[in-house]
């Protein structure tokens, strides 16, 4: 039987007390050594074919494990940003740890009582998209950088305004093949209710950017529910710390 068949999906989580471990390097020796360290609550990242191909009782290493954090969740769903929620209060963070464990690990936890539960449809699919999207970000290409910046910029300075309070991300598009550059700012909201406020202080911050820069086509607000994926792979977060460029462009203050 697979772990697919025995109900393992990408998206599991499950509640047990094992080892964390990283290398870093030793302040006494100078030289790599081992961090240790304990979990009790792990999401499987594996994708669902490679568990398909996974005997329960193989024990061969094979399948990721995230940790999953609970203090101080992140107030978005966090599908480009570093932390991804996968239940309310559940999340994920991209540079943690990611042990391998066999799938008779999996099988064993099961049969010792551990729990075990999948999170709900949506929430799995965006945890794939986030996985896809921390090993394989897009770049902002260069000549668009200095757009994309200044965006940010400005949405972070406007982001201590009451209407801004009810956004939970604001997402940036790019058409580079008009002259000057055009741009698109959607912002994914809570309630449906905002988004006449929400566009109204969006197409303020449209306004701020020089035309040299770019200029807006597209102002947009809708709730998170109305928010497709492809939308979201298909745009940036106006958020300086969540850039991403190529290796020949300088590198962005306070982007990583």
């Amino acid at each position: 039987m697979s772990l697919y068949e025995a109900g393992w999906r990408q998206g599991s989580i499950v509640e047990a007390n094992l080892p964390l471990d990283a290398i870093v390097l030793s302040t006494v020796s100078g030289r790599p050594e081992r961090c240790e360290g304990a979990h009790g609550l792990w999401v499987v990242a594996s994708q669902d074919c490679d568990l398909d191909q996974s005997e329960t009782e193989d024990g061969t290493p094979g399948v990721e494990l995230r940790p999953v954090f609970v203090e101080d969740p992140p107030a978005d769903w966090g599908i480009r940003s570093r932390r991804c929620l996968l239940t309310e209060d559940e999340y994920v963070v991209s540079a943690s740890p990611r042990p391998l464990v066999s799938p008779a690990v999996l099988t064993a936890l099961l049969r010792q009582g551990n729990n075990r539960r999948n999170i709900d449809e949506i929430r799995r699919l965006a945890f794939t998209k986030w996985l896809g999207l921390r090993y394989d970000r897009p770049a902002v290409p260069p000549q668009l950088l200095p757009l994309a910046r200044r965006i940010a910029e400005v949405v972070a300075q406007r982001r201590h305004r009451p209407v801004a309070q009810r956004v939970r991300d604001v997402l940036m598009q790019f058409d580079d093949s008009k002259e000057p550059v055009q741009f698109a700012l959607i912002a994914v909201l809570d309630d449906p209710a905002d988004e006449a406020n929400v566009r109204e202080w969006l197409e303020q911050i449209g306004r701020t950017i020089p035309s040299s820069l770019g200029v807006a086509y597209r102002i947009d607000a809708a709730s998170s529910s109305g928010i497709s994926l492809q939308l979201i792979e298909s745009s940036f977060a106006a958020d300086a710390t969540q850039l991403t460029w190529r290796p020949t462009s300088p590198r962005p203050e306070g982007a990583v």
